[in-house]
């Protein structure tokens, strides 16, 4: 689903915006060079001399309304993409740049970009594999982080209801940090770890292209908290998963499976890690302790 629009603004509006405020400052120049002829400057008597301050003074006003228009066409519209549940979408950017995001994401970007690249993970999971550009880093924010490249490939995975926020290099070197700091330079096979509720982080090893292989249908999870194993299932299967928060929010699972299995399969395994019977009734999951375990 790609929808164009100006933060704030529903689509369309920004262009329309644009044109009356154009207009309104027009007829405001307008109204201000008849009034300086033939109010205040009444005393100059040829036609000549008059004709030649107003044409002094729509060149002025030419030029400002030259300016002000290419600034409102340097603001460049932003595009918003998000990948429906239970699929995946690719996505090109304007500079060549490749994007995939993950079922349930969103991501934003500018249609075009400017001296730097800069583009926004609104929600969700995305792998980015970054052209090289020397003169014009690449930008990623997502929550309070941001990640800057020249050219390389990351996977960065942030749900705002999740807390756990990673970044996880393939390939290259990527710079993280938030707009206070840099944690670090991160290379292939490093994944930063953020914690958005304590506001901690810690970097670790781990084989990246397992991380992002999700990209091919794959899904291998490490030490997630249960809350991001549910949410996983959902944006898998476009179902409901209904469990005891209390009970079972500790939980943390590290579990690998593929989207080309079915749901019942992923429940059996974790059944087998959780000791939790499980129900499905159409769209609707049912978790519970297993009362014999």
């Amino acid at each position: 689903m790609i929808q164009r629009r100006k933060p704030g603004h529903n689509p369309g509006d920004d262009h329309l915006q644009d044109e009356k405020a154009m207009l309104a400052i027009e007829k405001e120049m307008l109204h201000n060079i008849h009034k300086e002829i033939y109010g205040r400057w009444h005393f100059i008597k040829t036609s000549a001399a008059k004709y030649a301050i107003a044409a002094s003074l729509v060149l002025m006003c030419s030029a400002v309304l030259f300016y002000f228009k290419l600034s409102v066409k340097d603001k460049a519209a932003m595009i918003a993409v998000t990948a429906k549940k239970g699929n995946l979408k690719t996505i090109t950017l304007p500079d060549g740049s490749t994007v995939w995001l993950n079922s349930g994401s969103t991501i934003k970007f500018p249609e075009r970009f400017g001296k730097t690249r800069e583009v926004q993970l609104v929600n969700g999971e995305a792998y980015f594999d970054v052209k090289h550009d020397n003169s014009s880093p690449f930008i990623v924010n997502y929550g309070r982080l941001h990640a800057q490249v020249l050219g390389t490939a990351f996977n960065v995975k942030f749900y705002k209801n999740i807390s756990d926020v990673r970044l996880t290099v393939t390939r290259g070197c990527v710079a993280v940090g938030n707009k206070g700091e840099t944690f670090g330079l991160l290379t292939a096979d490093k994944e930063m770890v953020y914690d958005q509720e304590k506001t901690t982080h810690h970097i670790r090893t781990i084989d990246a292209e397992k991380v992002a292989a999700w990209k091919s249908s794959e899904i291998n999870l490490y030490s997630v908290s249960f809350g991001e194993l549910v949410m996983r299932l959902e944006n898998t299967y476009g179902v409901h998963v209904n469990y005891n928060h209390k009970k079972n929010d500790h939980l943390i699972t590290t579990i690998h499976f593929s989207n080309n299995n079915t749901l019942s399969y992923v429940l059996e395994i974790i059944k087998t890690i959780h000791h939790l019977d499980y129900v499905l009734k159409g769209k609707e999951v049912y978790l519970a302790k297993n009362e014999n375990s």
